[in-house]
């Protein structure tokens, strides 16, 4: 029996006995850091053991900049760790709407909510599907806002042959599973350089050798349908916590405290990975471009575009949009009844379609088709197979 996972960077037995190396000599985290900064041409970084305290950290040092606003917007259609993280170091996230078939930020929408003035705009490249970076980085200039990468699917992604993180003041990075670090954790690093963001003195996570040794034996689709099947009766049971590769969890973070940074062992795993990223996004772009040209004559889906001048996608997933929600929902459980994991995304809180058209369209549209080295030719077919025997079933009974 398989399951296939929905999203995954692979990790090697190499890799962990590497990162156990790293950690007993006291290197590797450094290291890391300075691949980030030189790849992204930073002024600097600091380290963080989730994305949501990598983000908060990022807030702080903003808003010590500016005692006076408290505003910070970001799109709609992006994760709750977003909101977490703003409201929970005190300011105030207003949300902007998105274009549906690039996922990139709506001009109108960000134009308007700019003209207050806000701390800080933070540009989500959604399953890696960015906005026209440049632009966005002038009309924040204009209004003497922060802008804010969040990179967690866009690592190496390039906009107008420029790597996305070096256009705004600073980039937050997202390392947990699933993305093309998956070593969990986050990492900010600034352009800006007067932002300063730093590992000293901050203590050093435990590491997560256990959680980094699972993804790598149970990412694989067969131990991935035994760890399915054990961890439902463990949930059954409520004796799971939620799966992760952070060595801290990401839910009731006391933004108060001080963050500890990531371990040497994380450091050195995430090196190696980072190493290997081009390989992983060139099997990934293989597989969503084989399924951009067998779906092409579907009807019933759209195909996200990429905004003009965005290269190097790092295709973690596959997003696609249906005609309606439910055609996505018989062809999500049509692929998981095959052993599939294809998912929705950002579907809480409900948006209102009046206030984000575009985010709202693709909260009840869209599903991600996974792309990662583990799908392979015959799994590549057979999704192709449910999806345009769903689609075909749809509209006949419609």
């Amino acid at each position: 029996m398989r399951l296939v996972p929905p999203a995954v960077t692979p990790l090697r037995a190499s890799d962990i006995g590497a990162g156990l190396l790293g950690q007993f000599r006291n290197e590797g985290r450094g290291q890391f850091r300075r691949t980030i900064e030189t790849s992204l041409d930073a002024e600097g970084s600091g380290t963080y053991t989730s994305f949501r305290r990598a983000l908060a950290a990022c807030l702080q040092e903003l808003a010590r900049q500016e005692d006076d606003r408290e505003t910070v917007l970001v799109p709609a259609f992006c994760s709750s760790d977003f909101v977490d993280a703003i409201e929970g170091v005190g300011l105030e996230a207003v949300r902007y709407d998105i274009d549906p078939e690039t996922l990139a930020a709506d001009e109108d929408s960000v134009a308007a909510e700019l003209r207050s003035d806000p701390l800080a705009l933070v540009a989500v490249n959604v399953l890696g599907y960015g906005s026209p970076i440049a632009e966005l980085a002038e009309q924040c200039g204009t209004h003497n806002t922060f802008l804010v990468e969040a990179l967690g699917y866009a690592l190496g992604t390039e906009y107008d042959q420029e790597r996305l993180g070096t256009f705004g003041d600073c980039a937050v990075l997202n390392f947990q599973q699933g993305k093309p670090i998956p070593v969990g954790g986050g990492m900010v690093v600034n352009q800006n350089p007067a932002l300063s963001f730093s590992d000293a003195d901050r203590p050093a996570v435990d590491v997560n050798v256990g959680a980094l040794a699972g993804y790598t034996v149970f990412s694989r689709p067969r131990a991935y349908y035994v760890y399915s099947r054990l961890r439902t009766l463990l949930d059954a049971a409520g004796l799971s916590a939620p799966a992760t590769t952070h060595p801290e969890q990401k839910f009731d973070v006391a933004y108060g405290d001080q963050f500890a940074t990531l371990s040497n062992f994380q450091g050195t795993v995430g090196h190696r990975v980072f190493e290997r990223l081009d390989n992983h996004r060139t099997q990934r772009e293989r597989t969503a471009r084989f399924y951009a040209t067998e779906l092409s004559d579907v009807g019933g889906i759209r195909h996200l575009t990429p905004v003009e001048g965005l290269t190097l996608l790092q295709y973690v997933r596959y997003p696609i949009r249906l005609e309606s929600e439910s055609l996505r929902d018989r062809i999500k459980a049509s692929l998981v009844d095959a052993g599939i994991q294809a998912t929705t995304l950002y579907d809480w809180p409900i948006l209102d379609p009046e206030a984000f058209p575009g985010a709202a369209a693709l909260q009840r549209a869209i599903l991600t088709l996974p792309t990662h080295p583990y799908v392979d030719e015959q799994d590549r077919q057979q999704i192709v197979a449910i999806i345009r025997a769903e689609v075909a079933a749809h509209q006949k009974s419609s």
